[in-house]
This record gives structure tokens, C-alpha cells and sequence, in this order.
């Protein structure tokens, strides 16, 4: 059981070392051709679910939340783009035949790279992705003798479009860390958004 646990972690911290390699990679891409930043505002809806491994929680069902936030962006075809959002979601299931809702009130810190397939003055269409972090502002309801954790950290992979000074994004969230060890829960969240960015 200890030598599992060992190779488990082994896993994860080379799998955090490679994403910060990259991540590295990607910055120092971005300071070579980087032009003025760009910052804006931004915000939509959120969809989750609380993803586990464990039998005794059945039922789970997510509901619509919602996003707000600032970012700033910067480089030309290869650009770095961090954030910071206010976000909410929230899930219902069912533990040991009790009916739970966790109701996350967060903030979130999505630090992405990505790349414009089309950059031109009037349109761009990007792809991005990079680590994403979570913290509570508010511990969710946990069953007795459980809770949720502050801190969680993930991956996100996001598709955006920007018309003008117009910016249309669809994300994916995916969580690594587990909010709750115990229920062995994770958080996927998907989200639709739309910006303005000042040029």
C-alpha cells in the first residue's frame, strides 16, 4: 500500500514539474515577441460537477453558477494571459442516504498561455491553457466529520474568439486536487463567457 502511495506521488510530482517546465517555456516565448498588454473585463456562466471515485455519494447533479473577473494580456501570436475571477457553483448529492449541497464561493487564478490561429486588427480566434487555482472564500456544508478544503489546484483548457474589442470564451476547468479527500471529490467546471478588452 505505501510503495502505491510513493509511486502515486512520484506521478503527480513529475507531472507538476513538466507542466512548470512548459509554463516556462511558454512565458520566455511570450517576452520575446511581447507587444503592449492588453487588459480587460469579463464574466459568464459555470457548469460542475463534483467528480468521485467513491460508491456511497450517488445522485450528483450540478447547477448553473456564474463568473466575473479581470484579465490582462500579453504578446502577439503567442501570448501569456492571466486572470483573476470571482466564481461561483454549486453541487447536490447524496452520502450515506443524506442529501448534501456544496456551494463554492471562489476565487480563481488561471494562468494560460495560448496561441492566436487568427490575428488580424478585427478578429482573433486563440487557444490557451495552464494551470488554474482555486481558493474559498466560504466553507461549503460537508457531511459530519468531512470538509472542504481552501486551497485546490487544476488544469484549464480554453477556446476563445475576439470580435473588435468583443472577447467570447468556452473553458474547462479540471480539477487535480481533491476539495475533499475523504469524498475523494474533484471539480470539473465548464464555463461560457464574454468580455470587453481595452486596447
Amino acid at each position: 500500500m505505501k510503495t502505491i502511495t510513493n509511486k502515486n506521488q512520484k506521478m503527480k510530482s513529475i507531472k507538476l514539474f513538466t507542466t512548470a517546465i512548459l509554463f516556462t517555456l511558454g512565458l520566455s516565448s511570450v517576452k520575446a515577441q511581447s507587444s503592449d498588454p492588453e487588459f480587460g473585463i469579463k464574466a459568464g456562466v459555470n457548469f460542475s460537477t463534483l467528480k468521485t471515485g467513491l460508491n456511497a455519494v450517488t445522485d450528483k447533479s450540478g447547477k448553473i453558477g456564474f463568473n466575473a473577473g479581470v484579465f490582462a494580456r500579453v504578446g502577439k501570436d503567442l501570448f501569456f494571459q492571466p486572470e483573476l475571477n470571482y466564481v461561483t457553483f454549486s453541487d447536490k448529492y447524496r452520502f450515506n442516504s443524506n442529501s448534501y449541497e456544496a456551494k463554492f464561493r471562489q476565487l480563481n487564478l488561471p494562468l494560460m498561455v495560448g496561441y492566436k490561429l487568427i490575428n488580424t486588427s478585427d478578429l482573433n480566434f486563440r487557444v490557451s491553457a495552464g494551470p488554474d487555482l482555486y481558493y474559498s472564500l466560504k466553507k461549503p456544508v460537508a457531511p459530519g466529520g468531512f470538509k472542504y478544503k481552501d486551497f485546490t489546484a487544476g488544469g484549464v483548457i480554453n477556446a476563445g474568439v475576439d470580435i473588435g474589442s468583443l472577447t467570447f470564451d468556452a473553458r474547462y476547468s479540471l480539477g487535480l486536487s481533491k476539495f475533499n479527500k475523504e469524498l475523494g471529490q474533484k471539480a470539473n467546471i465548464f464555463s461560457l463567457g464574454v468580455g470587453f478588452k481595452f486596447q
